[in-house]
């Protein structure tokens, strides 16, 4: 009996014990936990996701400027470079025509025959090294009237080049064209130089410059392509950059004549790039 009722109070006791006892809090904050990982791993879905729409619209946007040109988004980038020439603000009809990587044997000739049917001027950006391997080519330039520019000693980026080399190559190519008194002008390969490479060529009395109607015709464009966006950005000051010492410019020869025709409809007249800066305002100095 004793037993029975010590068994009774103890199931009694033991049931109003596990009464008492609160519930384990673990499952809960388990669950909170879940939810809040959940939470955070959605906004950083959201991120990665608003990240990437945001590159692929800077993709975009950047592919479009590269591959139109607007002439409306040259103000930002005369703003973001000020060491580079892109234009001349002028009223007088005058386009400024130029050549890259010559001189060539075959194409650099067969664009002073265009030029001079078309009685237009232009600036040819020599290489130096080139330029000594053909000085006659150099000198059949000059006597055409044109006008010669540095376009370095060798064909390659200036950016792994130290200051000491940069300046060689530079004067190099300076007494391999035979640049005269006078306005000096320099186009880095490729379009690229270090500020400070800038600086050294600025303080050799050259202007850098640019262009703002260049088709990419070293990546074998189409000729329409050439034609369309050269004769788009025709406007007075406008700095227009072909090549004649790639391994195949017949799409931009091709599209030259068509060019020069255009340009002349419009009463507009080519001349070199040092022509039509004598003509605009002074370059702001950057130094």
């Amino acid at each position: 009996m004793t037993g029975r009722i010590g068994s009774i109070r103890c199931a009694s006791m033991s049931r109003g014990f596990s009464r008492k006892l609160p519930e384990k809090p673990v499952g809960g904050f388990r669950r909170e936990s879940l939810e809040l990982d959940a939470a955070r791993g959605d906004d950083a879905v959201m991120g990665m996701i608003a990240v990437s729409v945001g590159a692929v619209v800077l993709l975009g946007v950047g592919l479009v400027v590269f591959w139109i040109e607007p002439l409306g988004v040259l103000g930002v980038l005369e703003r973001l470079t000020p060491n580079f020439i892109y234009r001349v603000r002028t009223e007088r009809p005058l386009v400024a025509l130029s050549f890259d990587d010559g001189p060539h044997l075959e194409f650099t000739s067969e664009v002073l025959e265009i030029l001079e049917r078309h009685r237009a001027r232009a600036t040819f950006f020599l290489i130096g090294e080139r330029a000594l391997r053909h000085p006659e080519l150099v000198s059949r330039i000059g006597l055409a009237g044109h006008e010669v520019g540095n376009h370095y000693f060798r064909n390659g980026s200036t950016l792994l080049h130290s200051d000491a080399q940069f300046v060689e190559y530079l004067e190099k190519t300076e007494r391999a064209i035979g640049i005269a008194a006078g306005r000096k002008l320099f186009r880095p390969p490729g379009g690229v130089a270090w500020p400070r490479q800038l600086r050294l060529a600025r303080a050799r009395g050259y202007e850098c410059v640019l262009g703002c109607a260049y088709p990419h015709d070293p990546m074998r464009v189409p000729v329409w392509y050439i034609r369309w966006l050269i004769i788009k950005n025709l406007r007075p000051g406008t700095i227009v950059i072909l090549h004649d010492g790639i391994s195949d410019p017949r799409r931009s020869i091709q599209a030259l004549p068509h060019i020069l025709g255009a340009g002349r409809k419009r009463g507009l007249r080519f001349v070199s790039i040092g022509e039509l800066l004598r003509e605009g305002p002074k370059p702001m100095d950057t130094n």
